[in-house]
């Protein structure tokens, strides 16, 4: 996510900003010119706009400033770093910032130019500011910002927690891949090895996700590896669609490596390094070059909660076309295969609750649509193999459910389901559970 460059005059083989160019060889100002040539006496305006600039620069981390966005429109931002410019007076810096109306994923670096430096706040009290901000945005903003993005967290993050983690990972190291024959812009930092701290752009080989600092190196990589799909068993085949199955101790560096991918777009994303007590099932798109990584779902190998999923992506070119909505519904495929409810890791983020909620909308209302007679939380329970708890407070949620003599009573009124069916949406890909050929994981002696 690049920020938007300011003009340039190519003078003698160096780039130069207009402010530069108005400094002559032996770097003493020359008046500006007006059109007819002649000097242009600095109206007071301008010598309070010089004295204003430099009072407040360089910018301290945590001003407030509004900073010209890639829509040309001034957004407020907070400023989260900034470094030195490697040409220019003791004042030049680029500021890393973040939008505050929108989501953490489209922090960047911009340049002075962008930012009104007019508009420069001292710092706010900061849950004022939030609750300013919250109520600011606008619902359509949240949902355009925010897209499919589905997030589940490994591990409850309290508010010292969560400063911890936004404080280690708010600037992003890695500002761009290449994945196929997709180059991606990335939305948050992920914790790749020292030596790749230097490098703004990675190349992935899309079939066993090793990753590489230059183009020439992912050329000889690509000639050499001999992988076309992802490592591990393809357990379902429908038309172009295939999933594959990838044991993480077996593939413990394929595991490791589509961590670190997948935290490039999740942001409250525990990383694991011990990748071995997981399963990874990934969802390919499949043509005559091979299979092409649409996105993931893990899950443990043994889950005491009875989780049936613990973390779950859609990468960027791919989202908005139904594979997340398909990722969770083959998640509870499984479950019924293993014989299970199951239910996805807690906590669960904003948006992550959104879409379960949708799924589990549909599936129940479209049971009750079309069941005769009275059925049971836990006949719906069996049927579906979404946990007993998630269906009440689904049901709650649409007030379809009533506590009546000491049971809870689901009151079904053909006209209410089909209204909350259509607001829930389209429930995306189907999985024809025909085309499924799967055995539950049994961990070998």
């Amino acid at each position: 996510m690049g920020s938007m460059d300011t003009p340039t005059i190519i003078e003698n083989g160096t780039t130069q900003s207009h402010a530069a160019a108005a400094i002559a060889a032996d770097g003493d100002p020359k008046p500006l010119a007006s059109a007819n040539g002649a000097p242009m006496e600095m109206t007071p305006e301008s010598e309070a706009t010089k004295r204003r600039r430099s009072s407040v620069l360089p910018l301290e981390v945590g001003t407030r400033v509004m900073c010209r966005w890639r829509d040309g429109k001034y957004h407020p931002v907070k400023v989260i770093e900034r470094r030195k410019m490697h040409y220019g007076g003791p004042n030049d810096y680029e500021y890393y910032v973040h939008y505050t109306e929108f989501n953490r994923r489209l922090d960047e670096w911009v340049k002075l130019e962008q930012l009104d430096l007019d508009s420069v706040e001292t710092v706010v009290d900061e849950k004022v500011e939030d609750k300013v901000t919250s109520l600011k945005m606008t619902r359509h903003q949240k949902r355009k910002i925010d897209e499919t993005h589905v997030e589940v967290g490994h591990d409850e993050l309290d508010a010292a927690s969560l400063r911890e983690h936004e404080e280690f990972t708010k600037v992003k190291n890695i500002v761009t891949i290449e994945l196929g024959r997709y180059e991606i812009e990335t939305w948050y930092f992920s914790p790749f090895p020292p030596e790749y701290s230097d490098s703004l752009k990675l190349y992935f080989c899309e079939f066993c996700l090793n990753f590489m600092k230059r183009k020439e190196q992912l050329q000889r990589h690509m000639r050499k590896c001999d992988l076309k799909h992802p490592p591990g068993d393809e357990i379902y085949r429908s038309g172009t669609l295939s999933m594959f199955e990838v044991d993480g101790k077996k593939n413990r560096v394929y595991g490791q490596n589509l961590c670190y991918l997948a935290k490039l777009f999740l942001d409250h994303k525990t990383l694991y390094y011990d990748v071995d007590l997981f399963l990874f099932y990934v969802l390919c798109e499949c043509d005559d070059r091979g299979c092409h990584m649409v996105g993931y779902f893990s899950k443990e190998k043994h889950s005491e909660e009875s989780y049936n999923l613990a973390c779950i992506l859609t990468l960027p070119p791919y989202q908005r076309k139904g594979y997340g909505k398909f990722l969770i519904a083959f998640s509870y495929e499984l479950s019924k295969k293993e014989g299970k409810v199951g239910t996805p890791e807690r906590p669960l983020s904003d948006l992550g609750l959104l879409s379960y909620r949708g799924y589990w909308t549909r599936v129940l209302l479209d049971i009750l649509k079309k069941h005769k007679g009275n059925i049971s939380i836990k006949e719906l329970s069996d049927m579906t193999a979404v946990k007993a708890e998630d269906i009440l407070t689904t049901l709650q949620s649409l007030e379809l459910i009533q506590y009546r003599k000491g049971q809870h009573v689901i009151c079904a009124d053909p006209k209410v389901l089909d209204r909350h069916l259509k607001a829930a949406g389209r429930g995306g890909l189907e999985v024809d559970v025909s085309k499924l050929i799967w055995t539950p994981y049994k961990e070998q002696s």
